[in-house]
């Protein structure tokens, strides 16, 4: 898989209160692989970011199933401009993915 594509954190980010763990290659790779390489939004294929679904909290994880990839347009717009209204879509568009990858792969079986 080509993971050219990733917008990786060029540094972690300070929190308020304590620091913010960045997201690791790892979570990237899985998250990327889950949403096929495709922006969960437009389905774009370039300049694709990590999106938290639901923010990562006060505990400040990083679980890839609230998670979803997005290029940098759809990025925006879901953060900048109305991201509220975007949560259920997101959710919505995530478990789709969940669930079409969890029929290939018994299919393979």
């Amino acid at each position: 898989m080509d993971y050219s594509n990733f917008m990786y954190p060029k540094q972690t980010r300070i929190a308020k209160k304590g620091r913010k763990k960045s997201v690791s290659k790892s979570t990237y790779e899985k998250v990327y692989n889950v949403c096929k390489g495709k922006c969960g939004l437009c389905g774009a294929m370039q300049n694709l970011e990590l999106h938290h679904i639901f923010g990562r909290g006060k505990d400040l994880t990083n679980n890839p199933d609230n998670c979803i990839m997005l290029c940098r347009h759809c990025h925006h717009e879901v953060v900048h401009q109305n991201n509220k209204k975007y949560r259920p879509i997101l959710k919505e568009i995530r478990e789709r993915i969940e669930e079409n990858e969890r029929k290939e792969n018994k299919n393979r079986t």
